[in-house]
Order: C-alpha cells, then sequence, then structure tokens
C-alpha cells in the first residue's frame, strides 16, 4: 500500500496556541500507510528519506495549489511556514511544533473553523523520462510511486515546476494539471498532502465562562430569559466539537458565527 499522509492541528482555546503532530506513523500491518522501508516504493518511504515539509493554515473554504511555479496559487491563505530535513523528518517522527497564532496571525486569527494542510517532500527513484513531450501526461519510472501524492516538482535545468498529480496510470504515466514540453531526462520531487480542520473558539469561550461566573451575580429585570439564552448557547458551543468531528465544517462555522453574534450582544441578552 502507498504512503498516507496524515497529520493533527489542536487549538488551546485558553492560550490562542496551535499544535502540529503529524500522524502518518510506521508501517506495518496496523498502519500499511505508514513511513517505513516496507512501504511503495520499498526503501524510499522511510522517515530519513523525507527531504522537507510544508505547512499552511487557510480559511475553512480557503484553497492551495500548484500549477508549475515553486510558489502555490492560495485563496484565503492566513500563515504558511516550510521545514528542513531536519525538523521535517523529527515532526515525522512525531516531534511536536507549536504555534501562536495570535501572535503571528493577530487579529486575523478570529473564532472560525480553520483549513491546516500539510505535505512533505521525497526525491524521486530515478528521473522522469521524457523524449519529446508535450501536454499533461508525464513518463515516469514506477507508477506506485505516485499513489496517493498530491504534487509532482521537476527539475528543468536548475528551475523547478510544481504540479498538481491528477491521476496515476498503471502504464508508467501520470496526468498533471496542466500541460508542459519535456525534451530530455529530469530529476524530480513527490510531495504527499494532509489536510486536517480545527476551530477556534477562544473568543466565545472566554465569553461564556465570563457569563456563567456572572450569571448568579446578574440583577437583570430579564434574568429568566437570558439563563435561558445562556443555556442554549453552551449547548451550542458543546456541538461545535462533534460537528467537526464528522466534517460539518459549515455547520459548524454557523454555530461559531451565532455565538459571536451572542456573546457581542447587550448584558442579558433578552
Amino acid at each position: 500500500m502507498a504512503l498516507i499522509s496524515k497529520h493533527k492541528s489542536v487549538p488551546n482555546q485558553s492560550t490562542q496556541y496551535l499544535v502540529l503532530t503529524e500522524t502518518t506513523g510506521v508501517f506495518g500491518t496496523l498502519n500499511p500507510g505508514g513511513y517505513g522501508a516496507g512501504q511503495t516504493p520499498t526503501g524510499d518511504r522511510e522517515i530519513v528519506e523525507i527531504i522537507s515539509s510544508n505547512y499552511s493554515i487557510l480559511d475553512y473554504n480557503g484553497t492551495l495549489t500548484y500549477t508549475g511555479s515553486t510558489t502555490p496559487v492560495t485563496t484565503e491563505l492566513l500563515y504558511t511556514t516550510n521545514y528542513n530535513s531536519t525538523n521535517a523528518q523529527l515532526i515525522a517522527g512525531g516531534t511536536t511544533q507549536s504555534f501562536d497564532l495570535a501572535t503571528l496571525i493577530g487579529v486575523n486569527y478570529v473564532d472560525a473553523v480553520y483549513k491546516s494542510i500539510y505535505y512533505n517532500w521525497f526525491d524521486g527513484i530515478d528521473v522522469v523520462n521524457q523524449n519529446t513531450v508535450t501536454g499533461n501526461l508525464i513518463n515516469v519510472p514506477d507508477y506506485n510511486e505516485f499513489i496517493n501524492a498530491k504534487y509532482i516538482e521537476i527539475n528543468i535545468d536548475g528551475d523547478l515546476f510544481i504540479y498538481e498529480v491528477v491521476s496515476v496510470n498503471t502504464n508508467n504515466t501520470i496526468q498533471i494539471n496542466e500541460s508542459i514540453t519535456l525534451t530530455s531526462d529530469h530529476a524530480y520531487s513527490v510531495a504527499y498532502e494532509s489536510t486536517a480542520y480545527f476551530a477556534n473558539t477562544y473568543n466565545i469561550n472566554k465569553c461564556l465562562h465570563s457569563k456563567i461566573a456572572q450569571l448568579s451575580l446578574s440583577t437583570c429585570s430579564c434574568k429568566n430569559k437570558s439563563t435561558e439564552k445562556l443555556y442554549e448557547a453552551v449547548m451550542m458551543y458543546m456541538s461545535i466539537q462533534p460537528n467537526m468531528d464528522l466534517g460539518k465544517y459549515t455547520k459548524a462555522q454557523e454555530i461559531i458565527q451565532a455565538l459571536t453574534i451572542y456573546c457581542n450582544g447587550g448584558e442579558c441578552n433578552c
């Protein structure tokens, strides 16, 4: 089975820190998509073979892709960083990375659902073997190397061109998302990508704790109604993570937006 890259991004709702953990794991019977000498292609998908990695944070409906340059085309990108081979290998081995998003992103890090994208790179096992080809089909040494792969980076006369892998064919060709002209053999790299979503509810969390603490002291004329709305808000807050776990990111975002409006209202909210 080919490599399946996995990671998680876990926010701390009390500090606005985010922790990145790669969870691809070690190849084995119980984890056939992990790193190891027995992974496909044999001997080339071990942790020590990773040459670099990239991590990006976007709004939950943001996008990231490559269309032939070394810089990705993105929408709604909030933060990005990359790691050299040493650090990328440490992350693959389980070393976590912590980010102070309140500082790194600033005022743009509002309560919302976010998308995180992590991908790491491996050297190709041989060269992209071409005679004279113009189009979006490329001849590769072994199609198995590209199963589950997201990107290919081709070195053409010292310049790097990155494309998205659209499909992998058993006749040792792959289809990329843009046309390319190749007239000789070229070195290349292969990237495996994973996507994980997380919900930042830092301000809502503070708001609800404050309202709960002040509830018994309230002299508001509509205290009962205020209590009912607070109870409803707490239940809505508790539903955010279950919706995230189910992949219902739009619904989670709508709940966060509703709670943000509630927290920005008057003291009694009645």
